[in-house]
């Protein structure tokens, strides 16, 4: 059987509701030469059954003995992909039927292009349209103002602007990983370090401005539930990008937002009353941070906590 050009990588936990809608809109996507890689970190029988029932020989499930969290779930499950390019599409997000007829052509058309990356619309738990933050969204990771093509070197926009929405709106090929370093904390930060691995060494981006997915905002997506945990593999992810010599031009916006993490690391010790080490995170913020907004928003934000536990 001939392989397809293009593994769509599904991780799953538990939420069916979700993962019907998002398979829906990978299942109807106006370019099909694809498989679907649905791969549980949940083990869950019900979502064996679903993906059974769908009758597609397309979509291959995968479940993981133990679990492996988000970015672990995603690497096993791109090990095992026959596509030349890899596109994930999280568990409560979804596509619009275009996602993969405008993003695979550039990858296709120039073998010097790593990722190819769109827009995306935030939407609620109901799956409502949120345009203000989404707009919003975009002015953040400078994809309002980045012009549409291909862009080489994309170091910056990449590293700094964090402009590649790696998790949920791109498309890089598997070559990509080949020999690469997976940091061993790496956790929800995977993206991140994805976005790194295609622009490290000068390779040519390619940017489409339509928005072409609908990421998810709800309570219980990962971003919220591994808050403390997130935040160390972010840390330790940002420190591991920072001693790379290509970064160097970019160094002190990196050491900006990384004082920026170790902050947000003192405030949640501060608000659980773990003042010694609240104390110890704040100190490294401080001395990371160079920029006189980063500075007084964290000095804003410690006072609020501290003061919010001396009025319970």
């Amino acid at each position: 059987m001939k392989d397809p050009i293009v593994t769509i990588i599904v991780p799953a936990y538990q939420r069916l509701h979700y993962l019907r809608e998002a398979v829906a809109s990978a299942l109807k996507q106006t370019y099909q030469d694809f498989e679907i890689i649905l791969s549980d970190d949940s083990a869950s029988d019900e979502i064996a059954h679903y993906a059974a029932s769908l009758g597609d020989a397309r979509v291959r499930y995968r479940r993981n003995p133990k679990n492996l969290g988000i970015a672990r779930n995603n690497f096993a499950a791109i090990s095992e992909a026959r596509g030349r390019y890899i596109a994930s599409l999280h568990d409560d997000d979804m596509w619009e039927p275009e996602f993969l007829a405008k993003l695979v052509p550039p990858l296709e058309a120039d073998s010097e292009i790593s990722v190819a990356f769109c827009d995306h619309h935030l939407i609620d738990e109901q799956g409502n349209l949120l345009p203000e933050r989404t707009e919003s969204c975009s002015r953040l990771f400078g994809r309002d103002i980045l012009k549409p093509g291909r862009h080489q070197p994309f170091i910056r926009p990449a590293v700094v602007d964090m402009t590649i929405p790696m998790a949920m709106a791109a498309i890089f090929r598997k070559s990509m990983l080949e020999n690469a370093e997976i940091p061993h904390r790496i956790g929800g930060s995977y993206d991140y370090w994805l976005a790194y691995l295609a622009v490290k060494d000068g390779q040519a981006c390619f940017y489409v401005p339509q928005r072409l997915t609908r990421y998810r905002v709800h309570e219980n997506s990962g971003s919220n539930t591994r808050g403390m945990r997130n935040l160390h593999d972010a840390i330790y992810v940002r420190k591991k990008i920072l001693s790379a010599p290509v970064v160097a031009p970019y160094r002190k916006n990196l050491e900006n937002e990384l004082g920026v993490f170790y902050g947000k690391m003192a405030l949640q010790f501060l608000a659980h009353r773990s003042f010694r080490r609240g104390r110890i995170f704040l100190r490294r913020a401080f001395s990371l941070l160079n920029r006189p907004k980063s500075m007084a928003a964290l000095v804003a934000n410690t006072i609020r906590v501290l003061y919010r536990g001396t009025t319970k």
